[in-house]
């Protein structure tokens, strides 16, 4: 897959979002009026021409995100391109590192899972479609980090600056609840508070009331109204995109888009997050972070609109797996070694994402006509691909988070008599 990533910025692929929707609100125009086309022309046309579907599609991209990425729109397009494909390289180098270095395992099997881990096939994909999830994961890991060493200030500050940037992580705030981390949380809340007094400070109130109206309804699972041409100020066919990872959309999907089948992926989505918060909620400690893992994954399902390339985050799961099966293969306590099923389904959720290339992303034909509503045969089972190794991923993290609690229900057990 990496072979296949592209030699020039002359696509630019997600790059043209990111850049031209910092350059306009640079400018003083407000990104979130109308669809991108209008605010590509209002902003000079700086990249090459757009699609058709990108024309029509709005901006989704965060107000502190642009704010964020302006100051690669001072430079021209093709340098700021390259500029921001080294930045996510630098990104991954010191998470990867930050990772190992954290949570293990060390010495030459830590340096064998960093080498799985910059296989991985979402990370191709990422610097494929010059997205923003290298970035997204440096943060989390960041966090984790932080969380390890006891610093819940630090973490809650630095996992409100994701939701601020990607919006999607906010779900992180149920792993922090559910932890009853009350100081992590506090600082979580209050950074958002005054991140988006900063957002309205230095991009204007405007703007970030038309992103509100335009994400409060995807908030709000408007995914009944699928036959029409938009929902909430998306374009309907992105909610019902086959490589949508969103776990509703993939339910509505199976079941045929029936009456009921809104209620049915509501009810599951529920389901899956409660099962998270209770497992979380168990655990006496997260040494390998596999619960904070699971709250990626569950946060991951519950977004509105998720891309495969989302994966990347789920990087802290298998080094956090793989650190724990290398501390506990050396002991003797049958009860303390790691379940094999967790070693298994992890094992199914990376070969998974082998099957993620093919027609997915990467045949613009086949992208063009998915977008449009007319998916292409082809473009289906690697979709669904990215699915599965995103399914694969909760439960095996699910699972490890349940084996955490078990030591914690073996002490309560074995404590003598007073």
């Amino acid at each position: 897959m990496f072979e296949t990533l592209p030699s020039k910025g002359r696509g630019y692929q997600d790059f043209k979002p990111y850049y031209a929707g910092a350059l306009a609100l640079r400018q003083g125009i407000n990104p979130y009026e109308g669809d991108f086309g209008t605010v590509f022309t209002e902003a000079g046309r700086p990249l090459s021409n757009l699609s058709a579907w990108e024309r029509s599609e709005p901006l989704l991209d965060t107000p502190a995100w642009l704010i964020f990425f302006e100051p690669f729109t001072l430079l021209k397009p093709a340098t700021a391109y390259w500029a921001w494909t080294v930045f996510n390289l630098l990104c991954l180098t010191a998470a990867i590192f930050l990772l190992i270095r954290q949570l293990g395992p060390p010495g030459a099997d830590g340096w064998t899972v960093a080498a799985l881990m910059l296989l991985y096939p979402p990370i191709a994909m990422n610097f494929w479609f010059a997205q923003s999830e290298i970035v997204l994961l440096l943060i989390f890991v960041l966090a984790l980090r932080a969380l390890g060493r006891r610093h819940d200030g630090a973490a809650g500050v630095i996992l409100a600056a994701a939701a601020l940037l990607r919006a999607y992580p906010l779900g992180m705030l149920g792993y922090l609840v559910a932890r009853r981390n009350w100081r992590a949380t506090a600082y979580f809340l209050a950074a958002c508070v005054v991140g988006c007094a900063l957002a309205v400070a230095l991009a204007g109130f405007r703007p970030v009331a038309s992103f509100a109206r335009l994400a409060v309804p995807m908030s709000g699972r408007l995914l009944g109204t699928m036959s029409g041409m938009r929902a909430g100020g998306v374009p309907a066919a992105l909610l019902r995109h086959p490589a949508n990872l969103n776990l509703g959309a993939f339910v509505q999907l199976v079941l045929g888009y029936r009456s009921w089948s809104r209620g049915a992926g509501l009810a599951i989505e529920l389901l899956l997050a409660c099962l998270a918060f209770a497992a979380t909620a168990a655990v006496d400690d997260d040494p390998y972070g596999c619960g904070f893992s699971l709250w990626i994954v569950v946060s991951t399902m519950l977004s509105p609109v998720a891309w495969p390339q989302f994966l990347v985050c789920v990087v802290p799961l298998y080094v956090g797996i793989a650190a724990a099966n290398h501390a506990v293969s050396h002991t003797t306590s049958r009860e303390r070694r790691l379940p094999r099923r967790v070693l298994n389904v992890a094992g199914a959720s990376y070969v998974a994402a082998l099957f993620m290339g093919g027609p997915l992303g990467f045949l613009s034909s086949a992208l063009a006509r998915s977008i449009a509503g007319h998916v292409h045969a082809s473009y289906v089972l690697p979709a669904e691909a990215a699915f599965i190794s995103l399914g694969c991923a909760y439960l095996a993290a699910l699972w490890m988070t349940t084996a955490g609690a078990a030591p914690k229900a073996a002490r309560a057990r074995v404590q003598p008599a007073a």
